[in-house]
């Protein structure tokens, strides 16, 4: 594959996937909330318990898997084998394609001059000032905080049957987490792919995650509309 080919992959099938999977578990797992005085009045509340078991692992486990940390011997695809990926690759990749959303995108995530002024000096300085800027993102003592206990539950309870019963990260953590994941994603879609992934502040494939959870609601207005 070419450098674009891999990066595409890398943001597509990883970045991509990981954030739609945590972002449809997370609205679904609200929706059934919403939803579960009918839904148990219908004799499903065992049903959707156990539902929520798994949406609940699914949503830790694809944050947790964004947050990894690269390894040779097993490469995944997350935020910072993506980062490493740019640094190593940035002479191969074309130029920017989208200067002007591009910098947009990059709105989202800081206000430094230099940087947002990279994208019209070429790929390579690009790559050279949105790199480290997304890597202090990263080692921020917030998100370094809000990984440990998302990787600590997952770890310790969702992989491994521990009897230690660590404090796990809350759902707004994850969201903004997730956020992360989204701001990066927006930046590159735009700058090598002309592809919308962020449109005015808005992360355009968060309303596909959110249909089965607006399909509960249906759900749940047909059973009441039965009586059951």
């Amino acid at each position: 594959m070419t450098a674009l080919e891999e990066l595409d992959d890398l943001v597509r099938n990883g970045l991509v996937s990981d954030i739609f999977r945590m972002e449809r578990a997370y609205r679904l797992l609200f929706g059934i909330g919403e939803q579960s005085a009918t839904l148990n009045g219908g004799n499903f509340g065992e049903l959707f318990g156990a539902v929520q078991n798994a949406l609940e692992l699914e949503a830790v486990l694809a944050t947790a898997r964004l947050y990894d940390k690269p390894n040779r011997r097993y490469p995944t695809r997350c935020l910072r084998q993506v980062l490493d990926f740019l640094e190593q690759r940035a002479t191969e990749l074309p130029q920017v394609v989208e200067a002007y959303n591009t910098k947009h995108a990059l709105e989202l995530i800081t206000t430094d001059a230099d940087v947002l002024a990279s994208v019209d000096a070429g790929t390579t300085d690009f790559v050279a000032k949105l790199v480290p800027l997304y890597r202090g993102i990263l080692d921020s003592q917030d998100v370094t905080e809000k990984v440990e206990k998302l990787k600590a539950i997952r770890d310790k309870r969702m992989a491994h049957n521990e009897a230690a019963t660590p404090a796990g990260p809350t759902w707004a953590s994850l969201e903004t987490l997730i956020l992360h994941a989204q701001h990066l994603v927006g930046v590159i879609g735009w700058a090598f792919f002309s592809r919308v992934y962020v449109h005015n502040g808005r992360y355009f494939l968060s309303d596909d995650a959110e249909r089965p959870s607006r399909a509960i609601v249906r759900l749940a207005r047909r059973l009441n509309a039965n009586g059951t």
